[in-house]
């Protein structure tokens, strides 16, 4: 289980889910279990979002180097 940097927050913790979503996960992100974070994608985009503190990261590693 992830936990927010921020607040330390575990159970606020959600993923954020790019490109057009399919309904399944429109239904997850109205439950609260996912955050959808748009079409389109940066390379800065976060990764998490806290429920708690409103607080958004990334993974500690870029997503340039998750490509490589």
């Amino acid at each position: 289980m992830k936990k927010c940097p921020k607040c330390s927050s575990s159970k606020g913790v959600i993923k954020i889910v790019y490109g057009m979503p399919a309904p399944d996960i429109v239904d997850k992100a109205e439950d609260g279990k996912i955050m959808l974070g748009g079409c389109c994608v940066t390379d800065d985009d976060p990764d998490w979002h806290c429920k708690e503190c409103h607080h958004e990261w990334s993974d500690s590693f870029s997503k340039k180097e998750r490509l490589r």
